[in-house]
């Protein structure tokens, strides 16, 4: 659920849609939650969720998942857990930005360069690039 602003929320609803939606290429219909579902079981194979729960938390139906369930959607998803909570090192828009940003080829092998850096020259490389942040 995206807020006017065009910003993800933050409960757990929220949050799962969010990722979604990350997953979608453009264009595209967001993964059902019987395909969530049976994604993940023929991952774990387990049938650790099931489209009903995934239905009732996408839909803000239920809030309280057991930690079991939520371990399953971080790892579909490859996020950490604490994703799902307000506060998390990890916000909804950081990850659809990084998300975004790991289409491009460019931006990708610049990773995998920087994957290989020491953390003196990451540093250095750090010093020399523009803080987003600001």
């Amino acid at each position: 659920m995206i807020h006017a602003d065009g910003k993800p929320g933050h409960s757990l609803a929220e949050r799962f849609e969010t990722l979604r939606r990350a997953v979608t290429p453009a264009g595209e219909r967001p993964p059902s939650d019987a395909a969530v579902a049976a994604a993940i079981a023929a991952r774990t194979g387990a049938s650790l969720v099931d489209e009903n729960t995934l239905y009732r938390l996408r839909t803000g139906r239920s809030a309280n998942p057991s930690m079991k369930v939520l371990k399953a959607l971080a790892d579909h998803f490859q996020v950490s857990p604490g994703f799902f909570f307000p506060g998390s090192a990890w916000e909804p828009e950081e990850h659809l930005a990084l998300v975004d940003a790991l289409q491009s080829p460019h931006v990708r092998r610049l990773c995998v360069r920087l994957g290989r850096m020491s953390s003196d020259e990451l540093a250095q490389v750090d010093r020399l690039l523009p803080d987003v942040d600001a």
